[in-house]
């Protein structure tokens, strides 16, 4: 490949990038459990099944049992279950369930999605009450503009 080629390719990697962002659905901004949805569908379906059913990974109907506090279900989807093992300890969750591995950690999430998929999960899985779920999971309000840490 000619060295008068490589801007233009960087130019087009920029421009793609863009595109991408720019093609991001406007109500998922609103909606946080909307936005959950997307990550878990991209990120954590293959495993714990369309529905949140199980399959490779467990089910995640007692992820509310399993983690009471959205905070410490947020620090396992971020660390998985190596990191986990050697920086938090051989269990996780309220239950004391051993670290077995197999938990990919997901540290390329950004925070928002992280919080947004842990609520997504909640609320949809572990039936947590969406108020509740929202103020533990760290977004103000119930969904109309809810975003993390944000007063509107």
């Amino acid at each position: 490949m000619s060295p008068r080629r490589l801007p233009l390719l960087a130019m087009l990697a920029v421009i793609a990038a863009l595109a991408a962002v720019g093609c991001a659905d406007p109500a998922e901004a609103d909606d946080p459990i909307r936005a959950g949805r997307t990550v878990y569908g991209d990120s954590c379906s293959a495993c714990h099944g369309a529905r949140g059913q199980g399959g490779v990974g467990p089910s995640l109907e007692e992820v509310v049992i399993d983690f009471p506090a959205c905070s410490d279900q947020q620090k396992w989807i971020r660390l998985g279950s190596d990191r986990w093992l050697t920086e938090v300890g051989a269990t996780y969750g309220a239950t004391g369930k051993p670290v077995n591995g197999g938990m990919p950690a997901h540290d390329r999430l950004g925070d928002d999605q992280i919080a947004t998929v842990a609520l997504y999960e909640r609320v949809e899985f572990g039936g947590e009450d969406k108020a509740r779920a929202f103020a533990d999971c760290g977004f103000t309000g119930t969904g109309d503009g809810a975003v993390p840490g944000s007063d509107s």
